[in-house]
């Protein structure tokens, strides 16, 4: 018995060695990236400002009466929630790449209208269950009244804030006070995690994050036996079931759960420290919702006739290609994506695919192998990119915003940076002394085995996007939270005079603001979208373009509030259609230099009322892009067709600053000389 409890502790010690290297990779690319020059080291003293900051704020807090902190987290939590209404309202952004495309099916499904706009889902069909899912969910917010816009809108505060709440209540029930919920709420008040892209873009990523916050909440009421009678048992277990089957319907790398899960359960047969009578219930549980996840996301597709198409979907082997790619770090790679895509059937992409991983592992050798690991990574835990995640700019934003947009974007990035920094900091300071412990408990073990299976699965085996590094987020507050909950954190008492949390305070604001002064040029330079409608299902999956009879025109009107000097919209290749870009407001008329793939233009656009103009001058009718939609709304307003249509109509385009050139079709950036 002796030697398998020493197996369990060293196994237990090994997870957390992972663990902690991991988190120092994503503390260095927090602090160092996205400008990469020695600036950064300004903000190096922060890794240790910012958690001691946070315990002596904790110290003080647990000092005030519990009834004012209860009230204070409500206020906060009403504060988030008017916050997120006003960027709706003020604010949306345009959504484009594969939330757009889910959006746009799953709205058309809603209205019955069962068919493929495009072959993006024969591609990647583990998306199909999530369009159905938001498709019905279109058909119950329609019921009340409300627009595909206001219901998505909807969809996203409800995922978002229930993920507020439930880690929320995971702190207070861990830490029995209400000190460790309030600093959670700053973080969420303040940072941009609340109001950016787990609001702004409805998508897999949130109610995977909400399925893991759900799923330790109920094995935590559990360890703690707060479940007093057999029906409330049988209902936890029946909202387990059915989150993480959902879950993993939507995510098939939910897996990982179960996973961790079973491992869970080998190791306390092995020990036999805990009651298993207490414990294997809700673990079973959640292995059997994994299992019937797969029939169940058979029924979904087949309950709208999908059918794979062997000639458009992209085999297993090619996300693992991908993550091979040292040239992007392991992440998407478009290049990869399209020459598998240029191959005529799944057999030949994933013989194809088997060379390349075989190629890719020989041409980075060992050491070539262990730079890409650490990469990816660091590209797991960074969140510099997170706030603009699948968004490329807004379809409207106030004054203030729009006119000092570039420093309000590099802010909250710098914000949300600093933020996860200190979290990753204080995970180190909890995992330090969960390391010394001798006993560990069910749900400890299970979210260290769900946090290292995550990133070792992106790690080793997947690509890697910071996004799906948010999946461990949950589980890294709870081992933080049972790490204020002990005397380690709370009340260990060291003679700090109150003026040295001020002194620390005040030389975070000064490192920050030299921080932002050193990087001053960068950023002021730095090209931004700032007006634009995005949202298409791009031509390299074969969408259906629009018509334009001879000599016919279509408009849509367009408002900036800011200077913007470029001005760029899609354009169907080889197309005669030409298109000019008139400020309403003055009459001057901007005509549009026509690319291959898009209509430019590289001048000053003061603020004003625009109308884009795209007209077929020939006797022949020409090819355009119009995104086509029921009833939902992309642009300030939509585009208006030479005959009346169905539906909504917009063009693709967007007005930026500092003359950077986003390519329409991708997420490419390209700096154009001035």
């Amino acid at each position: 018995m002796h030697k398998k409890f020493n197996f369990v502790f060293s196994f237990k010690q090994l997870l957390i060695l992972i663990l902690m290297f991991s988190l120092i990779i994503g503390i260095c690319g927090n602090i160092a990236y996205p400008f990469e020059n020695s600036g950064f080291l300004i903000l190096v003293p922060l890794v240790l400002i910012g958690p001691f900051l946070v315990i002596r704020l904790y110290r003080y807090l647990r000092r005030l009466p519990q009834r004012l902190l209860k009230r204070i987290f409500w206020i906060f939590f009403g504060l988030i929630i008017l916050v997120q209404i006003y960027i709706f309202s003020a604010m949306p952004a345009t959504v484009y790449h594969d939330p757009f495309r889910v959006i746009q099916q799953a709205e058309q499904f809603s209205t019955g209208d069962i068919d493929w706009t495009s072959n993006y889902f024969w591609r990647y069909p583990n998306n199909i269950p999530l369009t159905i899912l938001i498709g019905n969910w279109f058909k119950f917010m329609n019921l009340l009244g409300l627009t595909p816009n206001t219901a998505i809108h909807v969809l996203s505060m409800l995922t978002t804030d229930s993920l507020i709440l439930l880690l929320s209540i995971i702190a207070r029930k861990i830490s029995q006070n209400w000190a460790l919920v309030v600093i959670g709420q700053l973080f969420f008040l303040f940072s941009p995690y609340a109001y950016t892209y787990n609001l702004q873009v409805f998508y897999s990523d949130v109610p995977v994050y909400l399925a893991v916050a759900g799923t330790l909440l109920i094995l935590l009421k559990w360890q703690k036996s707060d479940f007093k009678n057999k029906r409330n048992r049988y209902l936890s277990l029946c909202l387990l079931f059915g989150e993480v089957l959902l879950a993993e319907v939507i995510k098939p790398n939910f897996l990982i759960i179960a996973i961790a899960a079973f491992l869970t359960l080998v190791l306390l047969l092995i020990t036999k420290q805990h009651d298993m009578r207490q414990i294997w219930p809700p673990f079973l549980t959640i292995i059997c919702a994994i299992i019937l996840s797969f029939p169940a996301t058979k029924i979904l597709d087949n309950s709208i006739n999908f059918k794979n198409n062997l000639r458009y979907e992209l085999p297993v082997t090619h996300w693992i290609y991908m993550g091979l790619n040292t040239s992007n770090g392991g992440s998407y790679s478009g290049p990869d994506t399209q020459a598998a895509s240029a191959l005529p059937n799944l057999k030949a992409r994933e013989k194809a695919d088997l060379k390349g991983i075989s190629r890719r592992l020989n041409t980075a050798g060992l050491s070539g192998l262990i730079k890409l690991w650490v990469t990816k990574v660091g590209v797991l835990l960074n969140v510099a990119n997170y706030n603009r995640s699948y968004t490329g700019g807004y379809v409207k934003s106030p004054v203030w915003f729009q006119s000092w947009q570039t420093w309000w974007s590099n802010i909250a990035s710098l914000v949300l940076r600093l933020a996860f920094v200190t979290i990753y900091a204080l995970a180190l300071i909890s995992l330090y002394r969960l390391f010394k412990e001798r006993n560990v408990t069910p749900l400890i073990m299970f979210s260290l085995l769900t946090i290292v299976g995550y990133l070792a699965f992106h790690t080793f085996f997947w690509e890697a996007e910071g996004r799906y590094g948010q999946a461990i987020i949950p589980a890294i507050f709870l081992i933080i939270d049972q790490a204020f909950a002990t005397n380690d954190l709370a009340l260990k008492k060291l003679k700090i005079k109150p003026v040295v949390p001020i002194l620390a305070s005040t030389a975070a604001v000064f490192m920050i603001a030299g921080y932002l002064k050193v990087n001053s040029q960068l950023i002021s330079q730095q090209g931004i979208v700032t007006i634009a409608q995005r949202s298409q299902l791009s031509s390299q999956y074969g969408p259906k373009t629009t018509w334009l009879p001879p000599h016919r025109s279509v408009t849509q009107n367009v408002t900036i509030d800011a200077t913007n000097d470029y001005f760029s919209m899609l354009k169907v290749n080889k197309s005669k259609a030409t298109a000019t870009l008139t400020n309403r407001s003055s009459d001057k008329k901007f005509n549009i230099t026509a690319g291959h793939t898009s209509y430019k233009i590289l001048n000053q656009l003061k603020p004003g009322q625009y109308q884009i103009k795209v007209t077929n001058p020939t006797n022949h009718r020409q090819k355009i892009w119009l995104v086509k939609t029921h009833a939902y709304q992309l642009g300030q307003d939509s585009a208006t067709t030479p005959s009346p249509t169905w539906g909504k109509r917009s063009f693709v385009y967007l007005f930026s600053q500092n003359r950077v050139y986003y390519d329409q079709s991708s997420s490419d950036i390209v700096k154009v000389r001035k």
